[in-house]
């Protein structure tokens, strides 16, 4: 029977059709030889003659009928509707009008044919004419179930996921039926704690509402797959669900949330991953930006990167004359000026979009660029940060070039044409630094510190913050890539931690930050917890579905130790002395810390510079290492 079912689905829309409109006429025929012989019987008594030879004269009380009910349903949509969503109200209503129509008809027919009037009559026509229509409405529904199974065979591959939607509200609904059309999928069950819904069946689709009945049926079904149909929960209540999912080791993805449906930019169809700020150990709420940005020109440097090209989108979201694209990657400066494009069209801004190829280490061109285009505000983020790239030897000349005289460039040109304000985004790296990398910025934040103390045209600040989820050289994409291949997943020791916060939020308290900029300030973001790298691997892990190796019951997945990397810390720290100081934003924090005069610096920089053209890394280590606090 499956494969008649799996031929069948095949066919087109309109042989479809015809099936259905030829199975509703033949079920209406068994009716009509169900009911038609004993209203022939009591006919024939009337006229005094043969059953068979009314009952042959009767045809038209099954045609007409017929008919008149099949052209109702097709006229107000009941065949322009999936056969497999029948189960809506608006479609068994109907097929309950649909069914009276023809008991209706069947009735009048035989009052114009026969023309008998009598008062029996008239009872008996109209009883039978109410029985038939219930009949009719009952062979409808048969008729709907009997077609899903063979147009629409669902759960027919043996090698579907079962799937269970957890929301029985409208999301779980329009998902249920999106997973009708995948053969790929089998839904199980609904899950939801509403106690209206307790002990409920939507579609003959059991509701769950206990979290024991989902361990349950993880036992029984190993490749279970939970989709999250919540979209407008809040935040820490999704946590809190998928904090139970994760214990049950069950897979886990979600719709999109909320702000992207209303947004347009998803579907409720598009099932994706859980978004890593699931996993976040508290709610982060941030700020729209405020400021009034109209009238400016706004530069961003390494615009095309993780945090640059999210401060671009919110800085463009904001309207401003015009954003100065600086990117040193073409590939990328290309993608980030396709979706402002795309951004500015969507939300009809008039944002001029300037995409300029450039490195911040030429300061001729960033000259030009400074003189020809009235710059008002720079948002700093070029800078090569992966740890372990910058401290290869090889690496480490251009990594300092780029982080230190590329910052003291670009800083200098917005002292030149007078820029209202200047922003650095810098990393808790900076912060006692065990690495070249972490030194290079904390050397570009004391620069950055030096010149703001020694003019008064320019805002200099900086920024300072951890890991941010999911940006370019994040251990997160690793993992899941990891994941997805069987294991194992790498870690370098079960006792590092991080800070993490995602890169949308990163980025809009940068901006609030860059409000509050007096000068000279050292901002730093509430980044929340440390959170062990090991335990994050694991929750990922429990998340797809998966044991690790370690866990009774399953080969699981591995989680192997390879060992710190050359200059990685166990754990980072924000704040390099004094104490955090409270700003408007609770999520920002500002330290003034100590830092050598200009005169001071002029010189190192000058030493560092005369390194970088020999290509003395040794050297650069060693100045670095002189005049950075806690580089050893």
């Amino acid at each position: 029977m499956n494969a008649i079912g799996i031929r069948l689905s095949s066919l087109n829309r309109k042989t479809k059709f015809l099936i259905v409109v030829l199975n509703d006429l033949f079920f209406a025929l068994v009716c009509w030889l169900v009911f038609g012989p004993p209203m022939a019987t009591y006919i024939a008594s009337e006229f005094s003659t043969g059953i068979f030879e009314i009952f042959s004269t009767e045809w038209e009380s099954f045609f007409f009928p017929a008919l008149i009910s099949i052209s109702y349903l097709y006229v107000f949509g009941f065949y322009k509707s999936l056969i497999k969503f029948f189960d809506s109200k608006d479609s068994i209503l109907l097929s309950l009008t649909g069914s009276l129509v023809f008991g209706f008809a069947w009735f009048a027919i035989h009052i114009y044919q026969f023309n008998i009037i009598s008062t029996s009559f008239l009872s008996i026509a109209l009883l039978q004419g109410f029985l038939l229509s219930a009949v009719f409405y009952a062979f409808l529904n048969i008729s709907r179930d009997v077609a899903k199974y063979l147009l629409y065979p669902y759960n027919i591959n043996s090698d579907a996921k079962n799937i269970i939607i957890y929301g029985a509200g409208a999301s779980g609904n329009e998902l249920f039926h999106s997973i009708l059309l995948d053969p790929s999928k089998r839904l199980i069950a609904f899950f939801d704690d509403s106690k209206n819904l307790k002990d409920r069946q939507i579609n003959n689709i059991p509701i769950l509402g206990s979290f024991d009945q989902l361990e349950t049926l993880k036992k029984k079904y190993s490749d279970l797959e939970v989709l999250l149909a919540i979209p407008s929960i809040d935040t820490e209540k999704r946590r809190a669900i998928i904090s139970k999912l994760e214990k049950i080791k069950v897979a886990v993805r979600t719709v999109p949330s909320f702000h992207e449906l209303i947004s347009d930019q998803k579907k409720m169809t598009d099932i994706q991953n859980l978004s890593l700020n699931d996993l976040l150990p508290r709610a982060r709420v941030a700020k729209d930006l405020v400021e009034d940005v109209l009238d400016k020109t706004l530069f961003v440097s390494g615009a095309g990167g993780s945090i640059g090209s999210e401060i671009t989108r919110q800085l463009l979201e904001n309207n401003p004359k015009a954003i100065i694209l600086y990117e040193i990657s073409e590939f990328s400066l290309f993608n980030l000026e396709r979706s402002c494009i795309a951004l500015k069209n969507s939300k009809k801004l008039k944002t001029k979009i300037i995409p300029i190829l450039g490195d911040i280490k030429d300061s001729s061109n960033l000259n030009y660029i400074f003189q020809k285009f009235s710059v008002d505000s720079i948002y700093h983020a070029a800078a090569y940060k992966h740890v372990p790239l910058v401290e290869d030897e090889n690496n480490i000349t251009v990594a300092c070039e780029n982080n230190i005289i590329g910052t003291y460039n670009l800083a200098l040109q917005a002292i030149d044409h007078q820029v209202q304000s200047f922003v650095m985004i810098s990393t808790d790296k900076a912060v006692r630094p065990s690495n070249v990398m972490g030194a290079s910025k904390r050397m570009a934040e004391i620069i950055i510190q030096s010149l703001n103390d020694s003019q008064e045209n320019t805002k200099f600040s900086m920024v300072r913050f951890g890991n941010v989820i999911n940006s370019s050289g994040s251990v997160i994409p690793l993992f899941l890539d990891q994941i997805s291949k069987g294991g194992p997943l790498t870690i370098t020791h079960k006792n590092v931690t991080r800070y993490f916060m995602t890169i949308p939020e990163a980025s809009n308290l940068v901006l609030q930050a860059s409000q509050m900029a007096k000068g000279g300030e050292v901002f730093i973001l509430d980044m929340g917890e440390q959170l062990k790298i090991y335990d994050l691997a694991k929750r990922l892990i429990h998340l797809s579905g998966r044991n690790i190796s370690s866990e009774p019951g399953s080969e699981g997945i591995e989680i192997v130790e390879v060992g710190l990397r050359p200059g990685e810390k166990m754990f980072e720290e924000l704040l390099i002395s004094g104490d955090q100081l409270p700003t408007e934003n609770p999520k920002i924090f500002m330290s003034m810390e100590s830092f050598p005069s200009l005169e001071i610096i002029n010189p190192i920089i000058d030493s560092i510079k005369s390194a970088i053209n020999k290509n003395q890394h040794n050297e650069i280590v060693k100045l670095l290492k002189e005049n950075v606090e806690g580089y050893t």
